[in-house]
């Protein structure tokens, strides 16, 4: 199965192509705002490098979250209507694991991206050997240092040694590294907080589980973002804005 991956969760957005043996292209872009005029031009250009037609392309992987607000809505969107319009399965695949993946390995890892406002979303995840994941917590949306600690109670949970040591990876890192290694207990090994997640892991993630005959319903797969917007208080109200005397057109 040839496998379109969309990744736009982050400013560092990407798409790909993969199939059996492997990732065949990817693009990657640090497009913070962008990400509707990247998009589309990118992954017409990929196909146009591996000289495929958009015909060819036999499933859907897209990351739906937790990231931002914009570039997730994008992203889904995008690959929900390729889906629907190539009559194609699709399938969501949560950004922490894409996170995860890149990581490598086989042990544990503890995603964590920079959510804002003093905190991460965060997951613990295990390598296993065919290169896929387990969750063992996640996602988490909390403090850095109350996530961590979250992971490490997972962690003992599993039965994990004492001494496993946890790769912590991702942008959470840049701010709040002291505080999530920390709430490890001494477990976390700075992994890199250079490492994103990647079109190419979503790809891989995503068309292991379709060639299993998962998918999500192109008309209500919807973003897991971690947290509500913000919003003011009229705007959460049934009515209309304005005011309530006059008719609202």
């Amino acid at each position: 199965m040839r496998v379109l991956a969309v990744e736009t969760a982050t400013p560092l957005a990407s798409c790909a192509v993969v199939d059996g043996s492997g990732v065949l292209a990817e693009q990657t872009l640090r497009a913070p705002m962008r990400h509707l005029e990247w998009l589309l031009p990118a992954v017409d250009d990929m196909l146009r490098s591996l000289a495929l037609r958009p015909h060819e392309i036999q499933g859907i992987a897209v990351s739906r979250g937790p990231g931002g607000f914009t570039g997730l809505r994008i992203g889904i969107a995008t690959a929900a209507a390729w889906a629907r319009s190539a009559r194609i399965p699709l399938l969501g695949v949560e950004t922490l694991e894409a996170l995860a993946m890149v990581a490598g390995g086989t042990g544990w890892v503890f995603a964590a991206l920079d959510a804002h406002r003093g905190e991460v979303a965060a997951g613990l995840y295990r390598g296993g050997p065919d290169g896929l994941l387990v969750c063992t917590a996640g996602p988490i949306l909390a403090a850095p240092e109350v996530a961590s600690r979250e992971a490490a109670a997972a962690l003992d949970g599993a039965a994990a040694g004492p001494g496993d040591p946890v790769l912590v990876v991702g942008d959470g890192l840049v701010r709040h590294r002291d505080a999530l290694l920390a709430g490890l207990g001494g477990r976390g090994v700075v992994g890199g907080g250079h490492l994103h997640p990647r079109a190419a892991a979503v790809g891989l993630l995503g068309r292991a589980r379709l060639l299993a005959g998962a998918q999500d319903d192109p008309h209500v797969l919807a973003p897991l973002y971690g947290r509500r917007p913000a919003v003011r208080t009229w705007q959460e109200t049934p009515g209309g804005p304005g005011n309530p005397n006059r008719p609202w057109c």
